[in-house]
């Protein structure tokens, strides 16, 4: 997914989300620069070094200092970073959900007060600073947008709500989503859930029941007449198959291609009878899993391993996010 970068110019007092003029600005600049002062590559590397800054600090939304910095949404958060940082250097932050109300470059490092969007998701931010003259970068790892979130799926007329809070600096976690049909509760699971750059991975865990009765539901198929009559006749027809490969060496060919449709009918019946299964076999409500895009308040993506469904059928999910 395509998103804006906010370039902070340290050099001068820059703020807003205009990073791609700013970002040609200051490399535009830095070339200039190493041309004008003449050195070569390893005497602008010791000059202008590898920035080495580190969050200290905590945002709007918590976070151990010097480790990790949340903002909560719609909120406003004063950062720090601090180390060795040239002067005129650059600090990016990969994401159109922040906005820099303020910031300025210190002796010890750099400080701003950074604001995020009301509908921003939760999401881990990248951010990097870059020397100036050298343009040497490195990542800045620990801001992200967090604070509780409450989301709601909605799939084939019934609805899921989770309450989701990362911990800070974490991709992954656990929540209990509880899925309703008009109105009414159906019931609640618990999902693992994994954040990307604007998306949202959900994975139904599951019990040691459920492992049992998938097994069961299987063994069962596989002991049925219906199964067991397409066992008997795909051996038939491999029988003839190998009829095939001793005769005439001229008609194998056409002697395996008239048993094709007989072999595609019987692979039709088993895909059939276990898709039958799956249904039988499948969740009393809700989805196992669900991935879905987060843009702007507004949830879209799609459901797998649906109630009533197929395993590999896909439903389309909608939705919304907030944040108080």
């Amino acid at each position: 997914m395509n998103r804006l970068i906010v370039l902070l110019v340290l050099a001068a007092p820059a703020v807003g989300s205009d990073w791609q003029k700013r970002q040609s600005e200051f490399y535009t600049k830095a070339s200039a620069e190493r041309k004008q002062l003449g050195l070569d590559s390893e005497a602008v590397k010791a000059k202008y070094p590898t920035p080495e800054v580190m969050f200290s600090g905590t945002g709007s939304g918590g976070g151990g200092a010097s480790s990790c910095v949340a903002i909560c949404p719609g909120k406003t958060a004063k950062v720090q970073l601090k180390g060795k940082l040239p002067q005129g250097s650059l600090v990016l932050v990969q994401s159109n959900d922040v906005e820099v109300v303020e910031e300025k470059q210190t002796a010890g490092g750099w400080e701003a007060t950074l604001k995020a969007r009301p509908d921003a998701p939760p999401e881990l931010l990248r951010m990097s600073a870059a020397a100036a003259v050298s343009a040497i970068q490195s990542d800045v790892v620990g801001l992200e947008i967090g604070c509780q979130h409450t989301f709601t799926f909605e799939v084939a007329g019934d609805s899921m709500e989770m309450k989701l809070t990362f911990p800070c600096g974490k991709r992954d976690t656990t929540a209990k989503g509880e899925w309703r049909r008009g109105g009414k509760s159906l019931g609640a699971y618990t999902y693992d859930v994994n954040r990307g750059e604007h998306s949202l991975s959900l994975t139904r865990q599951m019990t040691q029941e459920d492992a049992m009765a998938a097994g069961q539901g299987m063994m069962e198929l596989m002991q049925s007449k219906e199964w067991q009559d397409t066992d008997t006749q795909f051996n038939a027809v491999m029988a003839k198959m190998n009829d095939c490969t001793s005769g005439p060496q001229s008609k194998m060919a056409a002697c395996m291609q008239a048993l094709q449709p007989e072999i595609e009918r019987i692979n039709t019946k088993k895909q059939a009878l276990m898709l039958e299964n799956e249904k039988k076999g499948s969740l009393k409500f809700g989805c196992a899993s669900l991935h879905v895009e987060a843009n702007a308040g507004s949830l879209k993506g799609e459901a797998e391993q649906c109630s009533g469904r197929g395993a590999e059928e896909r439903i389309p999910v909608t939705g919304k996010y907030t944040s108080p």
